[in-house]
């Protein structure tokens, strides 16, 4: 089977995700009468007070999500195995699954209608999720021409005829957050996998976005990566490449088979063109780390352990720690920062835009050390053996001792963590 990178998950470490605002026509004197933008009504609808990044949130007033927000991500432990599978957007917390996307207003519980995907049968969410597996990953937000979507992948069967196996298609859905409602769909037939026995796809996720080019990776024994634009409602190109990241205008992965495979390459997101390729540049598992860079712990031959980040444009290797560093994970908070931790209780924090280190820090008799749950906008979110803590990712330092909650998912009106009863709730932001 194919290794399937933990998605640094910008939805677990923080995606920008405020509504974007468009500008009404008519001046002081003519007040405009037209009706304002959806993203505009959104903002207008959210009477939440914003935190920009939040340090308390009211655990009295948790609002539950369904099931499928914690199915086969959570331990018997209370900690997120892998990023959860749920987007914020304003109030409303989005909640992917193998056939459904569910949309919650964490203000006051409404569940809004699901969208489900028309192309065809979707999976069966109970053969895709197993005990602390589950590959469904969160679906992002995108700003289209001003106006914010959620976008979530679907891989959908259609009817098999005669001796003719069933096809199965992409279906990518572009929901409007401030309504809840499909704006369009993209439904994009996938051809019949020649490296598997039974030539299926197991699963799609949204790599990440720029231009309007949503990059989606299908995992395949053999890989296998669509790029759907936008704004065209169309493919904009196909290949048999496994993308781990993306990273401003580049599609950074492995072409071809990607099981043990040191074969590296940057693609162009606009039409998948070659930006740098090289067949000997070691396996490694890569995820995103703002505009310009993507991360990675360990590897093979060329890159002898450590952490470092890979210029995505280029592929120039940056080693930063090769001491001991061979295991471990990074999250972005959305801006300038990637927060850092090795599996010995290490920590650090690295500017994205520069590749320096702005802090590290070792573990130590004097200070306890920190689960890092999520990273928003320069805020580290985490638990200690004293309850959860915020941490400045510009210093390391304690920033707020009694934030209530260690979010997964967090955004500026609310953040997601474990409830009392093991399941998975909202709770909003209050400082």
């Amino acid at each position: 089977m194919r290794i399937r990178a933990l998605l640094c998950c910008l939805g677990a470490s923080g995606l920008l995700l405020s509504a974007a605002c468009g500008e009404a026509a008519g001046t002081i004197d003519e007040p405009s009468e037209e009706a304002p933008t959806s993203s505009e009504a959104a903002e207008q609808a959210i009477d939440a007070e914003a935190f920009d990044p939040p340090m308390q949130f009211d655990t009295g007033a948790g609002v539950p999500l369904p099931p499928e927000a914690g199915a086969g991500n959570i331990n018997l432990a209370g900690n997120a195995v892998q990023p959860l599978p749920v987007v914020l957007s304003g109030t409303k917390a989005f909640i992917a699954s193998a056939n459904q996307l569910q949309i919650v207003d964490t203000r006051n519980a409404e569940v809004l209608p699901a969208i489900v995907p028309q192309s065809g049968t979707p999976m069966d969410p109970a053969t895709v999720v197993f005990a602390g597996d589950n590959p469904i990953e969160a679906p992002i937000v995108v700003n289209l021409d001003g106006k914010d979507l959620v976008v979530v992948p679907f891989l959908t069967t259609g009817e098999a005829v005669g001796t003719a196996v069933a096809h199965q298609s992409l279906e990518v859905i572009a929901v409007d957050p401030a309504t809840g409602e499909q704006v369009f769909s993209v439904v994009h037939e996938l051809p019949i996998g020649e490296g598997d026995v039974d030539g299926r796809y197991d699963n799609a996720v949204v790599k990440g976005e720029t231009g309007g080019i949503v990059v989606v990776d299908l995992e395949i024994y053999g890989s296998y990566t669509v790029a759907v634009d936008l704004n065209a409602q169309a493919v904009a190109w196909e290949s048999a490449f496994a993308t781990q990241a993306v990273s401003g205008d580049t599609v950074v992965g492995i072409p071809g088979d990607d099981e043990l495979n040191r074969h590296h390459s940057g693609l162009a997101i606009a039409d998948g063109t070659v930006k740098w390729d090289d067949p000997e540049f070691g396996y490694i598992d890569l995820r995103p780390a703002g505009s310009k860079y993507v991360f990675g712990f360990g590897g093979w031959d060329r890159i002898d352990g450590g952490l470092f980040l890979v210029e995505a444009a280029t592929g120039a290797v940056t080693s930063l720690e090769a001491e001991e560093r061979d295991s471990g994970m990074c999250r972005f908070d959305g801006q300038t920062t990637l927060v850092c931790t090795d599996t010995w209780g290490w920590l650090g924090a690295v500017n994205s835009e520069t590749g320096e280190f702005l802090w590290q820090r070792e573990p130590s008799a004097d200070r306890a050390g920190v689960g890092i749950t999520a990273v928003w906008h320069g805020a580290v979110y985490g638990t200690t053996e004293n309850g959860p803590v915020v941490l400045d990712a510009l210093t390391g330092e304690d920033a707020e001792t009694a934030p209530g909650i260690a979010p997964w998912v967090l955004n500026e009106y609310v953040g997601i963590a474990q409830d009392p009863n093991s399941g998975v709730s909202a709770y909003p932001a209050i400082g």
